[in-house]
């Protein structure tokens, strides 16, 4: 305050204040206006006017702040004031801006989803149904996993038999002779494991509540997330598909061990016939798993498949002699006659939980579209969902994959208005995602040899994904294993057929007094409905019997016949002849490779080579 300020009446003082605040000024402006209305009142005062006298003359203060104001504005340049009414109407717009925004949040908070349909109750309808309870496999299944140590918190987890059948060890390793004392021990469970695979429909009670014997065998934490799951399935916050546990896999999968296990226990005990009937009992199994067709129950199925036939190779080429004419024959029906709808891709489940977390995610505009808008209540869990695969009920994402959106900037994004206008809508979102399924399901029916093409769209995809990661925002969290997915599809028919082949061949053997067949051709159609095709060539299968014994072999991925060598690069043929690159090498042998920058290596995949012994079965130090 100046020193002539200070000299005047508080009353005079306080109106001076007041009126300099009401122009609304810049600060030096509002100065400059204090000053003279200090000058003019201070010259009232010292001619004799009363305080009061001098502020009633003065007149209204808000008329006289405005005439101040207009004043002190006049005095800017032309330039000031463009500037000012500029930004007085930015000022404007911005709070129009902010008016609107807050009436378009109002109104998505205010429009909440419409579930219209129940994918719980449409999974379930999809299931086969058994005929009558003898057709049910589940009862038995979870009877036999019971006993063989398989129930949540059974003591025997962690016993030193079953920690050595879980690790799926050959004849002469270390943890062999604890697995087949454990496994001989079980030979009444393992029996009642290979009636149940015998049985019709797998029946698990997906999405269900648990009865008690279910809630012994899998544990009241998962009946307590089941009893939740149904109980919030119309929660528009929740999404019940992702939410879906499939305990029965992992059961499934150890059980599948503990068979192929025993079955190389008997072929060593020369037992071919329990040898056949523990693999037939894997296959029937894994078709089982693949009841209701989520991808994560495919993925599982293919893995049991995948151990089972190469037991199945690696116990044969140990001891052709294992198995009469009609045992081989039954082998090898069991190979063959895996389902033509089980060797590929369906999505139909997945399709499902698209329509519910589409529904979820959006308005409904009552025809077939709508605006993207999800709860914060539901972000954290939609990404939860999206971090996680094993028994998930329905996600098809790589291992270990985590989402490439950082939950904060979806925290961000997901708030309002901003996503409704930077997320695709509805009908985009779903039509994008039918057709990369559609896709998914034509690529899983692609022999090896396209695996190229498979290559390419799965760029495609993470390529399309990645340049509109906003408007693609629930695919690029949910939708990017589909395409890995699908290349299991090939090895495994692949896998199939070599099995099949090593039967035919040594059927073969058995009716032309221990001669092998001398090239491919042989095999069909007396003993195979055709010539086996090499998966990576189209062309019949390698083969040779000379002097160093049988050889079936595919050319591999790089379509050179390399001599079928089953010895070549530490038995890595056993990968279905892919290129032994470098990323290969350190998948497979990871603690041996550390700073490994070698050459790489292509190779052919041997499909059999009986030599009466299993050693490139073996884990083995690597050669090179």
């Amino acid at each position: 305050m100046t020193e002539a300020a200070e000299q005047l009446p508080a009353t005079v003082t306080a109106f001076i204040d007041d009126v300099a605040r009401q122009t609304r000024l810049r600060r030096r402006e509002r100065r400059e206006v204090h000053r003279e209305l200090v000058s003019h009142f201070a010259e009232a005062i010292d001619a004799g006017t009363p305080a009061s006298e001098a502020i009633s003359a003065f007149g209204d203060p808000r008329q006289a702040a405005r005439q101040l104001r207009d004043a002190a504005i006049a005095k800017r340049t032309p330039l000031d004031r463009a500037l000012t009414r500029t930004a007085r109407v930015a000022a404007g717009l911005a709070l129009a801006l902010v008016v609107v925004y807050a009436a378009a949040a109002a109104k998505l908070h205010l429009t909440k989803p419409v579930i219209a349909i129940d994918p719980i109750e449409r999974t379930l309808a999809m299931l086969p149904v058994p005929a009558t309870p003898e057709d049910a496999a589940w009862p038995k299944y979870r009877e036999a996993m019971t006993a063989l140590g398989l129930a949540v918190g059974d003591k025997d987890a962690d016993s030193p038999g079953r920690l050595a059948v879980d690790a799926t060890p050959l004849p002469g390793s270390a943890e062999w002779p604890a697995a087949t004392e454990w496994l001989d021990a079980h030979q009444p469970a393992l029996s009642e494991l290979r009636d149940a695979s015998r049985r019709k429909v797998f029946g698990y009670p997906i999405a269900q509540q648990l009865g008690a014997e279910d809630r012994a065998f899998l544990g009241e934490s998962t009946a307590d997330a089941m009893r939740i799951l149904i109980a919030r399935k119309n929660d528009p916050t929740t999404f019940p598909m992702l939410a879906i546990l499939l305990p029965q896999l992992s059961k499934a999968r150890a059980a599948a061990r503990m068979l192929v296990v025993d079955a190389m226990h008997a072929a060593e005990k020369g037992d071919g016939e329990r040898f056949v009937s523990d693999i037939e009992a894997a296959i029937r199994l894994s078709c089982h798993v693949q009841e209701g067709r989520i991808t994560i129950g495919d993925l599982v199925a293919i893995a049991i498949r995948n151990l089972a036939v190469k037991r199945t190779i690696a116990a044969l080429e140990w001891k052709p002699d294992l198995l009469d004419a009609d045992q081989l024959l039954r082998l090898q029906r069991t190979f063959e006659s895996l389902p033509r709808a089980l060797r590929r891709m369906d999505l139909t489940t997945e399709r499902l939980m698209w329509a519910d977390i589409l529904q979820r995610c959006y308005t409904d505009d009552g025809d077939g579209n709508g605006t993207f808008r999800l709860d914060r209540a539901a972000l954290l869990p939609l990404l939860q969902s999206s971090e996680s695969v094993s028994a998930s009920g329905g996600k098809q994402v790589p291992s270990g994959w985590r989402p490439t959106v950082d939950p904060m900037f979806a925290a961000t994004l997901l708030s309002g208005p901003i996503a409704a206008m930077t997320v695709a809508d509805r009908r985009e979102t779903r039509e994008f995602v039918d057709t990369w399924m559609r896709r998914a399901e034509e690529a899983s029916t692609l022999p090896l040899r396209d695996r190229a093409k498979l290559a390419a769209l799965r760029e495609e995809f993470h390529k399309e994904v990645d340049s509109r990661p906003a408007r693609l925002l629930l695919p690029k969290l949910l939708l990017p294993g589909l395409m890995q997915a699908a290349a299991n599809f090939a090895a495994d028919d692949a896998n199939l057929v070599a099995a099949a082949t090593a039967c035919a061949a040594l059927r073969y053997r058995l009716d032309h007094a221990g001669s092998w067949p001398t090239r491919a051709e042989d095999l069909a159609p007396a003993y195979l409905a055709a010539v086996p095709e090499d998966p990576w060539s189209g062309s019949p299968v390698r083969l040779s019997s000379g002097p160093s014994g049988l050889r079936i072999w595919s050319v591999g991925e790089d379509g050179s016949d390399d001599g079928g060598d089953p010895d070549a690069s530490d038995g890595l043929e056993r990968n279905h002849g892919y290129a032994a690159s470098t990323i290969h090498f350190r998948d497979d042998y990871r603690d041996r490779l550390q700073g490994w920058d070698g050459p790489t290596t292509k190779i052919d995949w041997v499909w059999f080579a009986p030599r009466g012994n299993f050693d490139r079965w073996k884990p083995r130090e690597a050669r090179w």
